[in-house]
């Protein structure tokens, strides 16, 4: 299929929540030392809920740090893998229903 074939979506990923909603993992690699973290979404989602911090796509990569060598402003990429990370909480079944009937 040629890019220009290629449809974009009707609902783009915007924030943490679109990324949750379609069951997207996060991966986060540090751009010095190259070490590799993959976090739910939901999770990351649910941190920077409760933090009242901006989580649209573009600005997450901002708020995180490398654990290993301190530097700031990672790779952020939306993956199908499985998590390996699993040091947040995830948000109860009631908060996530209510999010997704305030975004109705």
């Amino acid at each position: 299929m040629e890019r220009d074939e290629v449809r974009t979506s009707a609902n783009p990923l915007r924030d943490l929540f679109d990324a949750t909603a379609k069951h997207y993992a996060v991966k986060v690699t540090c751009r010095s030392c190259r070490r590799q973290r993959i976090f739910p979404a939901a999770a990351l989602w649910w941190h920077f809920k409760r933090n009242a911090i901006p989580d649209r796509l573009r600005d997450v990569p901002k708020k995180f740090r490398c654990r290993t060598c301190g530097s700031r402003g990672p790779s952020v990429d939306l993956v199908h893998e499985q998590p390996n990370e699993n040091s947040l909480p995830m948000p109860s079944e009631m908060e996530w229903k209510h999010e997704l009937r305030r975004r109705r």
